[in-house]
């Protein structure tokens, strides 16, 4: 993946000028710990079909809201948005501040859910992982939830270890303390008619077939694709089935948002 100077932004991948100029914008957003190269294999796929942008999630702080107002300043006035994981739920921020502009929205290994009791507990033990053994204690506390499957487990836990270990500590622990306190994304979903692509995992244990089965209650006009003998880490696991949806999904031809002409 090539390098980018500092104070650009950052790019999956980079493309010719002139043939890039005319191509739609897609932003995706990573998950907990995570960082662009979670993106590589679709940034390759989809490069002649989109112009697209990783968000960096390194600056992230404890004023999401106002984290999330700086970003929509630096995107292109309409753009398809995917998120995975926490990223979906960073997504689903984005679409509640700025619903006109997003042409498309695809949540992947992520859900809709308000913080629960449950994840706020998860947040508390990962921030106690992150203060006493710092990124390496959190992804080995995680790994067998992450990646269910052995043999994935093997081929993927190095990278997963590397981007968590580039994480900031003040980026680390908002993220953790995003997901304990967000709010639900139901409602934004439900008043946004453009094209939705849910793909999750049979074997993921962080977000099962009940929360995507309740985001299909709110947006039954989206398309759910659940991959058998996958976990969490769907880029990873599947890069190129998810390359597929997400190209797929791309040509799908946008509509207007509620209240708005199709």
């Amino acid at each position: 993946m090539a390098r980018h100077a500092a104070g650009r932004h950052p790019t999956c991948e980079p493309g010719h000028a002139e043939k890039a100029s005319a191509l739609p914008w897609l932003v995706l957003i990573p998950g907990t710990l995570c960082d662009r190269r979670l993106f590589a294999a679709q940034a390759r796929a989809l490069r002649g079909q989109a112009r697209i942008r990783c968000v960096d999630l390194h600056g992230l702080r404890d004023d999401v809201s106002a984290w999330a107002e700086r970003l929509l300043r630096q995107l292109p006035p309409h753009f398809s948005l995917g998120g995975f994981s926490l990223g979906g739920l960073l997504a689903l921020e984005l679409l509640r501040q700025a619903p006109e502009r997003i042409e498309r929205l695809a949540l992947v290994a992520s859900n809709a859910e308000p913080a629960s009791r449950r994840a706020q507990r998860r947040s508390r033990q990962q921030r106690t992982a992150w203060r006493d053994g710092g990124a390496e204690a959190v992804v080995d506390r995680l790994m067998p939830v992450y990646l269910p499957v052995r043999r994935q487990r093997a081929r993927h836990a190095q990278l997963i270890h590397r981007m968590a270990g580039a994480t900031p500590d003040t980026a680390a622990r908002a993220q953790f303390a995003w997901a304990a306190l967000r709010p639900s994304g139901h409602a934004a979903m439900a008043a946004h008619a453009t094209p939705l692509l849910v793909v999750s995992g049979a074997d993921d244990a962080l977000c099962p077939r009940t929360q995507q089965q309740r985001l299909l209650a709110t947006r039954p006009d989206a398309r759910w694709l659940e991959l058998r003998r996958c976990g969490h880490f769907i880029p990873l696991e599947r890069p190129r089935q998810l390359s597929r949806l997400l190209a797929q999904w791309l040509a799908a031809p946008p509509r207007g948002v509620s209240g708005d002409p199709a």
